[in-house]
């Protein structure tokens, strides 16, 4: 046998299911917004950890940076090294170093070789098949 719902319950429950609804809906869209700040917090904590490490690294050289320029000697060094400066009688001449620009040439050449190397070798090989066809 069937019973009977009434209107009123009909309605009860449209507006139960309804405002359930509704509440999960909101239970999902504040979880999901509180995750994808949690996930960006932890990379940002990631990134920040990398960059203290990174600077507390550039701490310690600047440490001992320091611990070198309380010497004299270095001090000096230093200045004819990177500002050229001299003493009396002395003369400063700035080297640069050109040799990537001569490693780039030889890699050149060696590609050059090896293609052709490669071309003559294919030749051989072409002209032994003609060889081959002719007989």
């Amino acid at each position: 046998m069937k019973r009977k719902v009434s209107k009123k319950s009909k309605r009860r429950l449209m507006i139960f299911g309804i405002l359930s609804i509704i509440a999960i809906g909101y239970f999902f869209v504040t979880l999901i917004g509180y995750t994808y700040n949690y996930i960006s917090l932890k990379n940002e904590e990631k990134s920040l950890k990398n960059q203290l490490v990174t600077l507390q690294d550039k701490k310690a050289n600047l440490k001992i940076e320091i611990q070198k320029l309380n010497d004299p000697e270095y001090v000096a060094r230093y200045a004819k090294e990177n500002y050229l400066y001299s003493e009396d009688g002395e003369i400063v001449l700035k080297i640069e170093n050109n040799t990537p620009v001569v490693n780039n040439i030889q890699t050149n050449n060696n590609y050059y070789l090896i293609i052709g190397i490669g071309v003559l070798l294919f030749l051989v090989v072409v002209i032994k098949i003609r060889k081959k066809e002719k007989k």
